[in-house]
């Protein structure tokens, strides 16, 4: 449908006069509920005051033989404890959403008081709603991107089947097979995060988690494939299944890949932003592909796999927000309002005493 010019079109039975516009309707809905819980659960509590927060972690004790009386010289030893770890969450980084409007010039576009009215409540309401939008999009690309290969924390997962299928059948028994193998993998590693060990944390720390501690943040393109080929014959607990597959916890898989620590030019297919940022003319949101002929300065793009099957963590990245703030200015000369939301966050990191484990198929 062409957009509209301006023109009028004739009336039928009057040639020289034309029909007038019946009304005019402002899309107000233009982002729908997507995948900001992961991003709302991680909030902590942050403020005016100050800019840290500070996370302790603390390591094992050791055992030692004991020598009954032998024991008694050894009374008054002192035994401290390692020194904990600290990491702090600072709050560093600074957003600011401006847009104007007026009641005056731009009012003369619209038929009537209403239309005029829903055009700038839209436009006023997309300063929470691009918010949104980058609190959402920044978060979940971190989430896909971030990985760390301290100890075993980057694993690879064989789930190839062993045949390769030419036909419709041995294609499902093919997908089968790979469901088997995923949930296999999963359920041992399950059972080596059970067991107290130092290879699941930066730190190195003894620490042990049940399943229930865990949270799987799932590549969309594997849980399609799970779900739909061999959520039956695999996961066909339905307690396990809606425990292993919460939609909150899926992201499409354009949010999944590695950052490119070198300026990296735009192929249209897989190199995306990293963060919100403007190339040359072009803006972009976290996860939005970087156009051909752009290029995105170093550490500010990623390379999206299709290989990545899920993250698994403990306990999801803190995302502190410092405030959040709505002003307006009024310019008298111009008959203009200035409207701005302005807040602060965060730089984006994981825990280092908990689990970040990134599991890419082989």
């Amino acid at each position: 449908m062409p957009a509209f010019t301006g023109q009028l079109r004739a009336n039928e039975i009057f040639a020289s006069d034309f029909n007038m516009i019946i009304s005019q309707e402002v899309n107000a809905k233009n982002i729908a509920a997507g995948y900001e819980s992961l991003v709302e659960r991680a909030r902590v509590d942050g403020g005016l005051l100050g800019d840290t927060k500070l996370y302790y972690e603390t390591d094992a004790l050791q055992s030692y033989p004991w020598t009954g009386d032998n024991e008694a010289a050894n009374l008054l030893n002192i035994h401290r404890p390692a020194d904990p770890a600290c990491q702090a969450i600072v709050i560093d980084i600074f957003r600011q959403i401006p847009v104007t409007v007026d009641s005056y010039l731009t009012k003369r576009m619209w038929v009537n008081e209403g239309a005029f009215a829903q055009f700038n409540g839209v436009i006023l309401g997309w300063l929470s709603v691009t918010k949104k939008v980058y609190d959402e999009t920044t978060y979940n690309v971190f989430l896909g991107t971030n990985i760390t290969s301290v100890g075993e924390q980057s694993l690879v997962a064989s789930i190839d089947a062993t045949n390769s299928p030419s036909d419709t059948a041995d294609e499902e028994s093919a997908a089968r097979i790979r469901g088997q193998k995923l949930a296999e993998y999963l359920a041992n590693l399950f059972f080596k995060l059970r067991r107290p060990s130092r290879d699941y944390n930066d730190l190195a720390f003894l620490r042990s988690y049940a399943a229930s501690d865990l949270t799987i943040i799932w590549n969309s393109k594997y849980v399609n494939e799970v779900k739909n080929i061999d959520l039956p014959t695999v996961f066909h607990d339905e307690k396990v299944s809606k425990d292993l597959f919460k939609d909150e916890n899926i992201l499409p898989e354009e949010y999944f890949g590695a950052v490119n620590s070198s300026a990296t030019a735009g192929d249209g297919s897989t190199v995306r932003s990293l963060i919100e940022q403007v190339i040359g003319t072009n803006h972009y949101f976290a996860g939005d592909l970087i156009q051909v002929g752009d290029t995105a300065p170093a550490g500010t793009s990623y390379t999206q796999s299709s290989k990545i099957i899920c993250k698994v963590v403990a306990e999801l990245p803190p995302y502190m927000s410092g405030f959040v703030v709505g002003t307006s200015f009024f310019n008298a000369r111009s008959l203009t309002e200035n409207h701005y939301l302005t807040w602060s966050h965060n730089s984006l990191e994981h825990l280092a005493g908990k689990p970040f484990i990134t599991i890419e198929e082989a």
